[in-house]
């Protein structure tokens, strides 16, 4: 026998040891079931590819091992999988994994303008790969509407979080209402907004007497200070 063969014969009796006392399925099963206990499925349909290990290896016996998500791993796109041996022997080995996310997404129906303001005639769903879009892409049942272009857009371009900001509701200048509240009360006043600031930004506001607050800007030119 060649010495791969030998070193992937090795990997496989080491891992499956466990199998002939029926204490664990497969390696590639337990890696499955594991993944799928770890992947947020909310965020489309997933498709998932585990790798194989190393036929390089030459691990010792053992009787029962357990998978783990590496520190900082993410099962989004390219990632890797651990399997540290807790019965038996002590090892740590690594196998690859592919998980793929499907998902209705928003496209660019025609070419838009920079600044543009995005309205449902602009945009078309296509089913788009999550994981092969380098930034976070807008979903059928995400709001956009009224949001708008940091840079022109061509048709069919996936449309991504990015290039998109939300209009201010508070711009410089602009008179707004105060809100202050507490642990049972709540006071109002008249301001003037130092900054600007989309819906649920924190702005810089003025109030009679020279005293500036921060506070969370809202629709209708309201400001909430905690």
């Amino acid at each position: 026998m060649s010495l791969p063969w030998l070193a992937a014969l090795a990997v496989v009796l080491a891992l499956s040891a466990s199998r002939a006392h029926g204490a664990q399925p497969p390696l590639q099963d337990t890696l499955r079931q594991f993944a799928d206990r770890e992947l947020d499925t909310s965020a489309g349909e997933m498709e998932v590819t585990i790798g194989d290990l190393d036929p390089r290896l030459n691990l010792a016996p053992c009787a029962r091992y357990e998978p783990f998500l590496p520190p900082g791993t993410k099962l989004w796109g390219r990632a890797t999988l651990g399997v540290r041996c807790v019965e038996g022997a002590n090892w740590v080995v690594y196998v690859p994994i592919q998980v793929r996310v499907y998902a209705p997404a928003l496209v660019a129906a025609r070419a838009l303008p920079r600044n543009h303001a995005i309205a449902p005639d602009d945009v078309r769903i296509e089913r788009l790969e999550l994981t092969a879009i380098a930034n976070p892409v807008v979903t059928a049942t995400e709001p956009y509407a009224g949001e708008r272009l940091t840079r022109a857009v061509l048709p069919g371009e996936p449309i991504t979080r990015t290039i998109l900001r939300t209009p201010p509701v508070v711009q410089p200048g602009d008179p707004v209402r105060v809100v202050i509240g507490g642990r049972g009360f709540r006071i109002t006043a008249d301001g003037k907004a130092l900054t600007m600031g989309s819906d649920g930004q924190t702005v810089q506001v003025a109030l009679g007497g020279g005293r500036m607050v921060s506070g969370v800007a809202h629709q209708g030119g309201t400001v909430e200070v905690k």
